[in-house]
């Protein structure tokens, strides 16, 4: 019933620092995306990467994840 939740990464956003100390959030490039999935999966290759090509199929189970967090809430 209880299973061990896989690591997810997402890496389409990324947070920048912008004047007077905010940060906002803008879209990572397709070339920092591959650079950063050769090396998170280096590090960890049972890791779940959350890119622009990540097929829908492979991520639904996260949908589900969030819609029962915010159901419970």
């Amino acid at each position: 019933m209880f299973s061990k939740k896989e690591l997810t990464i997402g890496i389409t956003h990324k947070t920048v620092p912008i004047w007077y100390g905010g940060t906002k959030v803008v879209p990572t490039s397709k070339s920092k995306q591959r650079k950063m999935k050769a090396e998170i999966l280096k590090r960890d290759p049972k890791a779940v990467v959350a890119d622009s090509k990540a097929k829908k199929k492979e991520l639904d189970w996260l949908d589900r994840i969030e819609e029962f967090d915010a159901f419970m809430d």
